[in-house]
């Protein structure tokens, strides 16, 4: 099962468990609800920003909602920063040259540059190449938990 259709799997569980439709779900977190139904038929992946949205409305985190982890352990959320800037802190955590972060979210170099730079951010499947590649988790990568 790819991460897109654990994704679907478990925010579609989530609705059920709360008796929610796409619409109410979208209005709630703000967002389209055509987003919600793309989720649900596994047609499109969500932005970093709208998984953290559906993340923190049902308390869980990201890789618990990305069906990356079985159970949803509490845990502190921080307020997602620049991505340019959580670069930084995986760069100095993981004490790695620039060069191994870009090879590991299987980017260009140009491609990492933006993402430095802060003019384009990652795709959520660079993220989870990221927190694959790192061995840690999505909520870490982007800044959300602390290890």
């Amino acid at each position: 099962m790819d991460n897109l259709s654990k994704f679907s799997e478990v925010l579609d569980s989530l609705m059920f468990e709360r008796e929610l439709n796409a619409t109410q779900l979208a209005t709630a977190i703000g967002i389209d609800p055509t987003n919600i139904m793309r989720y649900l038929r596994c047609v499109r992946t969500p932005s970093v920003e709208n998984l953290v949205k559906l993340a923190d409305y049902f308390g869980c985190t990201t890789d618990f909602l990305l069906g990356r982890e079985p159970e949803n352990y509490p845990t502190t959320f921080y307020p997602l920063p620049p991505f340019s800037e959580q670069l930084k802190v995986l760069k100095e955590h993981f004490n790695c040259p620039w060069w191994q972060i870009y090879k590991t979210a299987h980017i260009t170099s140009s491609r990492f540059y933006e993402w430095k730079n802060g003019t384009f951010s990652p795709k959520l499947d660079n993220i989870i190449l990221l927190a694959d590649g790192f061995g840690c988790t999505v909520d870490f990568v982007i800044g959300r938990t602390k290890l």
